[in-house]
């Protein structure tokens, strides 16, 4: 069987040595920091599966952020008792990504799992962040494999965004077809998740200023800038990783160095 071209096993492979690149990143730095940040999906979740008893008994006594409920529960299947609300720096954070331009800013989307405002929030305030992918999230830019922008939208401002969108001639659709309920993808915030396909009008920096200028967008899954290093898994079971120019980060926070 293939997927997106590529075999399953293949795809499996990448995701396997990108997970596992993490996990050993996360151990060599864990007895260096006091807090750390965990996203939300697949990837990061494999890549705690991977860490050994002692590396989770040491990040259980650390001061532990979540990205989303589902990430606070899965950390919490693991031991590890998480927080939601950020108050202090968090050392590093640990993420994935839906699609990653490897260059010196490292844009890239997020937000398949929904919660792109809040793993923005522990980015920005984090010290260090860490994205990891497989070979199959890089792209030469972004928006060249048709994946959707998620946009978090106020309910009460649903129906002017999208007239909006159709305005600028963009594509967009509230999420839907989510398994665990009926009706639009709502997120932790209790906004309802848009997907925009902005690619044919807009590059992904000129589209976030039109998004900021939007009354009742909560937040949206394009980051550029936010990132330090992105680890990326290949088929062959390599992973590399990337270093980036961290751009955005809250103010507070410049003045320190890094882990």
């Amino acid at each position: 069987m293939t997927c997106g071209g590529r075999s399953l096993a293949a795809a499996g492979l990448a995701k396997e040595a990108a997970a596992e690149r993490g996990a050993r990143m996360l151990s060599e730095v864990i007895r260096q920091v006091e807090s750390v940040g965990v996203g939300t999906g697949s990837t990061v979740k494999l890549m705690l599966s991977k860490l050994d008893k002692d590396t989770l008994k040491i990040l259980a006594a650390k001061k532990v952020y979540a990205s989303s409920l589902d990430t606070l529960l899965y950390l919490e299947s693991l031991g590890i008792k998480a927080l939601m609300h950020v108050n202090g720096v968090i050392d590093v954070y640990f993420d994935g990504a839906d699609e990653v331009t490897l260059n010196t800013a490292c844009p890239m989307i997020k937000g398949r799992g929904a919660a792109m405002t809040r793993e923005k929030i522990l980015a920005y305030n984090s010290r260090h962040v860490v994205i990891v992918v497989d070979e199959s999230k890089i792209s030469k830019r972004i928006g060249e494999k048709g994946k959707p922008l998620p946009v978090e939208v106020l309910p009460q401002a649903l129906h002017p965004f999208l007239e909006a969108m159709r305005s600028l001639g963009v594509k967009a659709e509230p999420r839907s077809n989510c398994s665990c309920r009926d009706g639009p993808a709502v997120t932790d915030n209790g906004g309802i998740v848009v997907d925009t396909w902005p690619w044919s009008k807009y590059m992904l920096d000129e589209f976030e200023g039109i998004l900021a200028r939007i009354p009742g967008v909560i937040g949206h899954g394009s980051f550029i800038g936010y990132v330090n290093k992105v680890i990326v898994g290949f088929s062959t079971g390599e992973a590399a990783v990337w270093k980036c120019e961290r751009k955005i980060m809250n103010p507070s926070l410049a003045r320190l160095n890094h882990p």
